[in-house]
């Protein structure tokens, strides 16, 4: 998938920048990058990551994808204050901003 200036390699779990320079994911990061690839410009809740990436509701779920989602901005050089492509809606969940292309 294309998207921003970075392709997402999900078969070898790396992102490769428009410098070519890659940045390696984790199998979980690459389960929240591929739902905002596939759903972009659509609000995704916290329920839906939830059911899509399986998981028990609570703390620790919610812990983990905020984790997650923070280590994807970092990647992604996202600015933690106001990232551009992963947006916080707060009280209701995330939205991903990018255009993107499947290739």
């Amino acid at each position: 998938a294309v998207f921003a200036g970075w392709t997402a390699h999900f078969d070898r779990y790396v992102l490769v920048a428009a410098d070519g320079s890659q940045r390696p994911f984790s199998h979980a990061e690459g389960e929240v990058l591929r739902l905002f690839l596939s759903n972009p410009r659509r609000l995704i809740t916290r329920a839906q990551m939830q059911e899509r990436l399986g998981g028990t509701a609570g703390e620790s779920f919610d812990r983990a994808m905020d984790v997650r989602i923070s280590r994807l901005r970092a990647k992604l050089d996202e600015d933690p204050r106001n990232p551009r492509l992963i947006k916080t809606i707060y009280g209701a969940g995330y939205i991903f901003l990018g255009d993107v292309e499947w290739r």
